[in-house]
């Protein structure tokens, strides 16, 4: 009876040990995992180079190329993107001055006038190497002059206008010259208006009507000062007549047909 009591007191004592070596053999294995992860992390610190712990291991030499080459990629993809749209469409400013006159039926007399204005551009490069599309918008003040000797007395009559002007112009660059040229089209709007006649009976205001929009053609030639400023010379004849005959109260202008023709210098700055 007693070795029997004995031999099973042996084996419970060694049923309950083994639960606990099991635990302090899993316990080893784990306190040796944070040093397989301490490696992982030194991994993520290579840098290239020849003092890394890791530079003569092509494995993790080859992925940090691989790594490298994906950012580099990326990275100059998306320089190239906005650098080409910066080239594509460039947004400006423009200033502007110059002369006028009218051309047309019955246009004697008219003499040569000034005007000034500026407004916004927009330089958007147009299938054909270097071919851009370059449509404004720009208001410009224009004052017309006319004197007309009638040996016992003197007319006189001036025009005075605000134009709201939308050129698009087809612009061709020579680079290798730094000059530029360009035809399009040019239309107006007339914003306000007002005129003054003068003749031996005296001085009427807004007799001389003016239309409310006129359409013609443009021709520019710039040079190009730097990459963002250039400065150009633009001519603009107008097809159509300024002058509204159906209101125009002076009579000495009922045949009259006054096409625009300008000319004007102007300063571009492109952001």
């Amino acid at each position: 009876m007693d070795l029997k009591r004995l031999s099973v007191a042996v084996a419970m004592v060694l049923a309950f040990s083994m639960p606990t070596m099991a635990q302090s053999d899993d316990d080893e294995g784990w306190a040796t995992a944070p040093s397989a992860a301490g490696s992982s992390g030194d991994d993520a610190s290579y840098d290239g180079s020849t003092d890394s712990e890791f530079a003569n291991d092509e494995e993790y030499a080859s992925a940090y190329a691989r790594y490298k080459a994906e950012t580099t990629k990326k990275s100059e993809i998306n320089r190239m993107r906005n650098e080409g749209f910066q080239r594509a469409v460039l947004l400006g400013i423009r200033a502007q001055g110059g002369i006028n006159t009218f051309f047309g039926g019955n246009s004697d007399g008219w003499k040569v006038g000034f005007q000034g204005g500026g407004g916004l551009l927009l330089k958007m490069n147009f299938m054909v190497k270097n071919l851009s599309l370059v449509p404004e918008l720009t208001f410009n003040y224009r004052h017309y002059s006319y004197e007309q000797d009638m040996d016992a007395y003197t007319n006189e009559a001036s025009i005075d206008i605000m134009m709201f002007e939308i050129p698009i112009i087809f612009r061709y660059t020579f680079e290798d010259y730094d000059f530029y040229v360009g035809l399009g089209i040019n239309m107006g709007l007339k914003l306000q208006g007002s005129s003054e006649f003068k003749t031996s009976g005296g001085t009427r205001d807004n007799t001389v009507a003016t239309s409310g929009m006129e359409v013609g053609g443009a021709f520019d030639i710039g040079y190009l000062l730097t990459r963002w400023i250039s400065v150009d010379l633009r001519v603009v004849q107008c097809f159509t007549s300024l002058l509204n005959k159906t209101l125009v109260a002076e009579e000495i202008f009922y045949d009259s047909s006054l096409n625009t023709f300008y000319t004007t210098v102007g300063v571009n700055f492109m952001f």
